[in-house]
């Protein structure tokens, strides 16, 4: 089997790009064909070099936000990116084709072109996956470009299948757990950090046996980073050493500004520290004593469960997704979501409980071992990948795929002509309009 593994970023700081790599490096194990399409070089291509996986570097990020320019931009490269995908489809005469994420239009447009099976793996809830589009998409235009375009759907949790089945019929959508790549986890967490030498603690220049709780994540509405900090000064007022740490990117600026006003304003300055964006999170976990989560919906949640595999005892409120992954006393402890009290004595109690903490980390690596290895993941990918390339392909899709690809010329002309001229378009409503009419007309 021939498998094309879109990319949605070239760094590695999201969950998403990381399990696509252990997926690619699992399905080479079994003996497949992969190769991948990475927006730029960075992370992701030395990896893909160090693992000799064959690839092409295209333009292909989704859309990067919800202003009109942005969604403008994005749709107007999007008709190039899917002609580039779907020569390369045609050229290398590839099986299937895998989007990583919903957000990859170009890629769906392509396969369908090209006759070739196209799955998507959605990571969020789909009404939370929907809002990249919201400007110019609606759940039922959204619904058809996953479930008429799309051959095949993976959700990555039960909930985020459960949102899914709002929109799109049963045998569409197939649950698979994300894996865990144990080894290469642990090879990482042993190589040195971002400062070359130095450890965490002499980094932040706390005293070698001060206690670190971790919160891995993007500075986001998702990630709560706020309640994260509002825990902390509750264990804080308890615990007279311990000091936290937020690992991850700001995808907010505005969030990122007010999380270090407030940090300042509730006198935890020498307490909480903000890392931001790190090559070194798994060297970085092995070294705190514990994981904290308090985002309010994940779609598995991958931070959570790579600190699992690293033996740290984990606590989580049971938001929608990462609930799935953490048995509550078993291989981590679980609180009602939003509540800050019961978070603060959790932390309190696996950090004054030695026993306990122990417990919980190893666990938590034997649950991670046996419930999400990559090898168990790259075989559930392949049992769906094997029933989709088993059904018949007759190339009916390929007028709807041109439908939506002509919609994209006209926009990508639009605006070459903006790009020469103060004129701008609204070309999302049009979009949307258009979609709509089509998505219902297939109903």
């Amino acid at each position: 089997m021939k498998i094309l593994h879109v990319f949605h970023h070239s760094n590695l700081v999201n969950g998403v790009d990381r399990t696509t790599l252990t997926l690619l490096r699992a399905l080479r194990q079994l003996g497949m064909n992969v190769s991948a399409m990475v927006p730029d070089r960075g992370d992701v291509t030395r990896t893909l070099d160090e693992l000799g996986i064959p690839y092409r570097v295209a333009p292909l990020r989704c859309c990067t936000g919800p202003s009109r320019s942005a969604e403008l931009a994005y749709l107007a490269l999007a008709a190039t990116r899917a002609e580039m995908i779907e020569s390369w489809l045609r050229e290398d005469e590839f099986d299937l084709i895998h989007l990583n994420t919903g957000h990859l239009i170009d890629g769906v447009i392509a396969a369908c072109k090209a006759n070739v099976p196209a799955v998507w793996h959605i990571h969020s809830p789909f009404e939370i996956d929907l809002d990249r589009y919201a400007g110019f998409m609606d759940p039922k235009a959204y619904a058809w470009l996953l479930g008429d375009l799309g051959d095949h759907v993976i959700a990555v949790s039960d909930d985020v299948r459960a949102s899914l089945l709002q929109y799109l019929p049963a045998e569409k959508v197939s649950m698979l757990y994300n894996g865990i790549d144990v080894e290469d986890l642990d090879f990482r967490a042993s190589q040195p950090g971002n400062q070359p030498g130095k450890l965490i603690r002499e980094e932040l220049g706390l005293p070698a046996n001060t206690p670190i709780v971790s919160g891995v994540g993007r500075i986001s509405a998702q990630k709560d980073f706020a309640t994260f900090v509002r825990v902390a000064r509750l264990v804080a007022n308890t615990h007279p050493v311990v000091c936290f740490v937020i690992i991850g990117p700001a995808e907010s600026k505005a969030l990122a500004d007010a999380l270090d006003r407030q940090i300042d304003e509730l006198g935890l300055v020498e307490r909480v520290f903000v890392l931001g964006a790190r090559n070194d999170v798994p060297a970085l976990l092995a070294q705190s004593d514990m994981f904290l989560s308090t985002a309010i919906f994940e779609g598995q949640g991958l931070a959570a469960l790579e600190a699992m595999s690293l033996n740290k005892p984990v606590v989580a409120m049971d938001c929608v997704g990462l609930r799935e992954c953490i048995e509550h006393e078993v291989d981590g402890l679980l609180v009602p979501l939003g509540d800050e009290a019961a978070c603060a004595q959790a932390v309190l109690r696996v950090l004054q409980d030695g026993a306990l903490a122990k417990r919980l980390g190893e666990n938590g690596r034997e649950s991670v071992s046996k419930k999400y290895s990559a090898r168990a993941y790259a075989q559930g990918f392949l049992d769906i990948a094997e029933g989709i390339l088993n059904q018949p392909r007759t190339g009916g899709k390929a007028a709807a795929a041109g439908f939506a690809f002509g919609l994209l010329k006209e926009i990508r002309e639009a605006h070459d002509r903006a790009a020469k001229s103060s004129y701008r378009p609204t070309v999302g409503s049009r979009l949307k309009t258009k979609l709509l009419q089509w998505a219902g007309n297939l109903k």
